[in-house]
């Protein structure tokens, strides 16, 4: 499928982090996500590739199929590589 205007699809990530040594459980109501690129508009990959986590507002998905949600641009808050997001998911 190809991605219009400036959406991006994506897939929730649903582990337990560690920030500084300290256990964060998956918060399904937690106002952020971690989310997995699916797929790129030609406008978002300006800003991300298909190996970048992003970090969006929860409220802003709409869900596409089963747990494969269209995000905008505008409503992701960061992002960081599969590595760094790898890190945060183990204990140190």
């Amino acid at each position: 499928m190809e991605l219009l205007n400036d959406n991006i699809l994506v897939t929730e990530l649903q582990d337990d982090l560690f920030v500084n040594g300290t256990a964060v459980v998956y918060d399904q109501d937690s106002p952020y996500m971690f989310c997995a690129v699916l797929g790129l508009s030609e406008d978002a990959k300006q800003y991300f590739t298909n190996d970048d986590i992003l970090v969006i507002k929860r409220y802003a998905k709409e869900e596409y199929l089963p747990g494969q949600y269209f995000i905008s641009l505008k409503d992701v808050r960061g992002k960081m590589s599969k590595e760094a997001y790898s890190k945060m998911c183990q204990l140190d």
